[in-house]
């Protein structure tokens, strides 16, 4: 290592400054230069104040003297003094002076104490994987450092409380010897009164303003130090609505508005640093001048608006109790002695988003559609439908659905996010899956302590169901509105600790029923199971399950009483029954569980002597018929083969066991089997259809209780499993919330989804999900206006890098809850088209010749495509089921109507006409009829034939979506089950 009381050359320093640039961290300098950490922080530290290496003049002071001067100057100052004026000595003396005082900041770049002064008011120490251990790699952004990885299992106490190694999103060394030679250095800089604290916590900067950095701003790796404080004079050209129709040069398609627009979502999507921005905006200025800002600033202040309303929630680290926004100097529980720069440091944190800032924005926008869901008299439907949805119901509230679940983060660590996501129960479903709310966010090792992770959430749900919150709709009028939450979602390890229960393999493992359940001998093991009771089991109730965790904690007694531990937080929630506020959940008990558990038995070599199992020949022919099915575009994932099903996602077992097994296996699987797997089919296409009588429900329940009772003796005791004993209780469920769909994870896992893709690195996950989720939002609702009338392609790009649902070709509406997709061609139509329209009784006015031809179009929130349009892709969207029979869509017309305003330019009187041909039933019908049930459980399988007669019709008389699968040289048509919209 180079000595310290030497100056670095010139050239040593330009060095680092280019590596720097290269994107490696100090650590990674400092190893390959031979250089100390902290001056290569200093040096760097002085490039990006000054933008320069090379040594300036000090304020206040003479310029540097070399070591050769200032052995002159001595020798000259031991000399007889000359007689001359008493300045020239008070000058000599001044120089002396400041020699002395700073001799001990002689080197500027290698002195920690000087870094500390030109850093002091933006630097915190950095954030390692333990307390007081340095992690010089980290200085890159310490506002980021303060919004660690978050704590571990926070049940543990304070010694062990551990974080994850942050490592420098810039850093390409990896290699880590254990050298701490800064950490003096930081720990100097640290103070009790973290200078930082206030400003993650509020998010406000000295201004008042927010912190772009931390929750607003473009997520960024390089220090905040980076920020230049000059203004950019092309910044006022620029408009920052992006609205801005002007050309970025002459004869371009692509406007201002809309490049800039694309280049935030570019930044946001890969995460770029301060220094690639700049590169990129000096890259676009070279190629054409003047059609982007200088400086990433611009971008910065017109991000979001959410920055100053994040809050940081604190836990004690020993005992985990909550402590709210301010923790005080003390545990009150406790005792503890606290500090908020321990606190951040450690991470014993965890972010909040208010609901009623969310719910202000999403309901100015989407109030006209509250309560507009399709129902149906005397049918189950919608989550509005249920009697438990109806009981307690105010007028002007709206009701939530929760769901609390962790997802991992890393593959190779257990570090974990537990984000609490909400949904407006008062929107339709298809609202509902695209306005997900995102209220928490916790990020560690292990599980969060329901208590505290639960307290901001229970808290301000009550102050909204007390006193509720006013907002003004699209027109300006302030409303008044109440709050509730009423359903939560998750999944059976989750429910037990929210209720506060034994888990499902224990003893009254059960959260809705007193089933106490049996161990048996599983292989090697035992297992508990849960056979069906012959006498029937008594369900919980809230009321009960209260009174029994009162008397648990009353006797602060360690066993559990009747499966119930003690209290849980949840019952402070308003209107919210601990009991049959959860579902069991269908992603969770039937795709992920009774599902993949069914499938993988049938193909398990340790039962290849049992009735049930499928040899290596049958999946090879299965995995061949999945291959060929061309499903709707409701199905997101294209079929996979069975053989690489340990892959499959919930909704690809979901597809499997409603859509494709009642074909495929059906002579496959031995017929015994079958029909046992027939019960579990006939009751999903119930529980999951648009619409459900009571007698459907009641079908369907005596469908699943069948199925379980089954299990034992086809399968063996030891498979009647916890998922399988849920199935009995997915009917109640469907009659207080709505059918399966309606409060399903699969809308949550989605979101989870995004917001595991929305941090790079492995440091500060929870702030870059944080604030990533909040611009995306907002740069998707700029997108929808700016991209308004620029190209597809360039709609496509946008969608592409923010996975939105903004449409990327042109629309026309027809009218309400029909809009035809793609540009229509004129055309004129074909014989056999206008003797299809004599025919039908409702079309016989439509005698034009000249109609515009489409290939797609959306009523009722289904995509329905000709046949030309699905053979062209894998998606086949062509099937429907009509008022009269199932068809198939030949090709879809919009014709004129005859009317007084005719020849008016705005005239909207026009019918879209479906051409198709029918698919008729065949005589003999797939038919599997249970005594014991008394019906026909494979009543939802028909198999049809073909026919070449073109019928024509109009939208109003779709009734469905449906798949058509070919297997055999034979044609099976099935309703397509209500699944999560795109």
């Amino acid at each position: 290592m180079m000595p310290r009381s030497k100056e670095t050359p010139e050239h040593m320093r330009n060095k680092v400054i280019d590596i720097h640039q290269s994107g490696k961290g100090y650590k990674a300098i400092a190893k390959a230069l031979g250089l100390q950490r902290t001056t290569v922080r200093a040096i760097i530290h002085k490039w990006r104040k000054h933008g320069t290496v090379v040594n300036l003049h000090r304020s206040g002071r003479p310029n540097k003297i070399s070591s050769r001067a200032r052995q002159h100057l001595v020798q000259e100052d031991t000399k007889e003094p000359r007689p001359t004026s008493e300045e020239p000595k008070a000058s000599l003396a001044s120089v002396k002076a400041s020699q002395v005082s700073a001799e001990p900041t002689d080197n500027i770049e290698g002195d920690p104490d000087q870094d500390k002064i030109q850093t002091e008011s933006n630097t915190v120490p950095d954030v390692g994987p333990k307390a007081g251990s340095s992690s010089s790699d980290n200085e890159e952004d310490p506002v980021v450092d303060h919004v660690s990885a978050g704590p571990t299992d926070v049940r543990g106490g304070d010694p062990d409380h551990e974080t994850l190694a942050a490592s420098d999103y810039n850093t390409v060394d990896d290699d880590d010897d254990g050298d701490n030679t800064d950490s003096s250095s930081s720990d100097s800089e640290a103070t009790d009164e973290d200078p930082m604290a206030d400003y993650v916590s509020a998010g406000l900067t000295e201004d008042g303003g927010g912190d772009p950095d931390m929750y607003g701003g473009v997520m960024s790796p390089i220090s905040s130090d980076d920020e230049t404080t000059e203004e950019d004079p092309m910044e006022q050209f620029f408009d920052p609505s992006f609205s801005e129709e002007k050309k970025i040069y002459a004869g371009s398609s692509v406007t201002t508005g809309a490049l800039l627009l694309l280049l935030l979502v570019f930044i946001l999507k890969h995460g770029l640093s301060k220094a690639a921005i700049k590169d990129l905006l000096d890259l676009l200025n070279f190629m054409v001048p003047g059609c982007a800002p200088k400086s990433w600033q611009f971008f910065k202040k017109h991000l979001t608006g959410t920055n100053d309303k994040t809050e940081l929630h604190f836990y004690c680290p020993r005992c985990t109790s909550y402590l709210g926004v301010e923790p005080g100097d003390e545990c009150g529980v406790c005792q503890k002695s606290l500090n908020r720069k321990s606190l951040l440091d450690k991470a014993y944190y965890f972010l909040v988003m208010p609901l009623e800032i969310q719910l202000r924005s999403i309901l100015s926008n989407v109030h006209t559609k509250l309560g507009k869901h399709f129902t149906r008299e005397t049918s189950i439907s919608d989550v509005n439908t249920g009697t438990g949805y109806k009981h307690d119901r105010q007028d002007a509230s709206i009701t939530l659905s929760f769901n609390c679940e962790g997802s991992p983060v890393f593959s190779s660590s257990k570090f974990s996010v537990w984000p609490i996501l909400c949904t407006i129960n008062e929107l339709p479903y298809a609202e509902r899956c695209k306005n997900v709310l995102l209220h928490t966010l916790w990020f560690g090792r292990g599980k969060p302590q329901v208590q505290s992770f639960f307290t901001p959430f229970i808290y301000e749900v009550q102050k909204l169901s007390e006193a509720g919150f006013c907002w003004r709709d699209e027109t300006g009028f302030e409303r008044h509105t109440r709050v509730t939450a009423r359903v939560c979602v998750c999944d059976a390890v989750t429910r037990a600790m929210l209720q506060n229960f034994k888990p499902f393999n224990r003893v009254f493992g059960c959260g809705f029923c007193y089933h106490k359940g049996e161990m048996v001998q599983k292989g090697s093991t035992y297992t508990r199971v849960y056979p069906i009771q012959m006498d029937g089991c008594d369900l919980r109730h809230m009321v009960e399950t209260v009174q029994i965790a009162e008397f648990v904690m009353e006797n602060d007694d360690d066993e559990d009483q009747m499966g119930v531990k003690g209290p849980s937080p949840l019952i402070l929630l308003p209107s919210f029954d601990i009991i049959q506020g959860f579902i069991p959940d269908y992603m969770h008990c039937v795709c992920l569980g009774v599902t993949r558990q069914f499938v993988n038995l049938w193909f398990d070599p340790l039962y290849a002597n049992k009735g049930f199992h499928l040899t290596r020949r049958h999946l090879a022919n299965l995995d061949k018929a999945i291959c060929e099915i061309q499903p709707p575009d409701e199905i997101r994932q294209s079929p996979r083969c069975l053989s690489e099903r340990m892959y499959w996602k919930a909704s690809e077992w979901r597809a499997f066991a409603l859509l494709y097994s009642p074909v495929i296996l059906r002579n496959v699987l031995p017929m015994l089997y079958y029909k046992h797997w027939m019960l579990l089919a006939c009751a999903l296409h119930t529980l999951l259809s648009q619409f459900a009588t009571q007698d459907e429900l009641n079908c369907a329940e005596l469908c699943l209780v069948q199925f379980v009772a089954k299990i034992p003796s086809l399968y063996g005791l030891e498979h009647c499993s916890y998922n399988c004993h849920l199935l009995t209780h997915l009917t109640e469920s469907a009659r207080d919330w709505g059918l399966l769909w309606a409060n399903s994870a699969f809308v949550y896992e989605n979101m989870k989804d995004r917001l595991l893709q929305m941090y790079s690195g492995t440091k500060s996950a929870s702030s870059q999900i944080f604030k990533n989720v909040f611009s995306y939002e907002k740069v998707v609702k700029k997108g929808s206006a700016v991209l308004e009338d620029e190209s597809t392609e360039m709609k496509d790009f946008f969608g592409s890098m923010t996975n939105c649902d903004i449409v990327a070709e042109p629309t026309d509406c027809i009218r309400e809850h029909l809009v035809t997709l793609g540009c229509g061609s004129c055309r004129s139509l074909t014989a056999r088209e206008v003797a299809a329209l004599q025919k039908s009784d409702t079309l016989t006015w439509c005698h034009r010749q000249s109609v515009t031809e489409y290939k797609r179009c959306i009523s009722k929130n289904m995509l329905v495509a000709s046949l030309d349009d699905s053979v062209a892709v894998k998606w086949n969207n062509s099937v429907i089921e009509t008022t009269s029979c199932f068809a198939l869509v030949e090709s879809l017309v919009v014709v004129q109507k005859p009317c007084s305003c005719e020849r008016s330019t705005n005239c909207s009187c026009r019918e879209l006409i479906i051409f198709y041909k029918q698919l008729q039933r065949v005589s003999r019908q797939p038919a599997i009829h249970d005594s014991q049930i008394n019906a026909n459980i494979a009543k939802f399988l028909v198999k049809v034939r073909r026919s070449g007669e073109l019928c024509a019709m109009t939208c109003v008389d779709i009734t469905a979506k449906c798949i058509m699968i070919e297997h055999e040289g034979q044609l099976y048509v099935m309703k397509m089950p209500v699944f999560e919209t795109r």
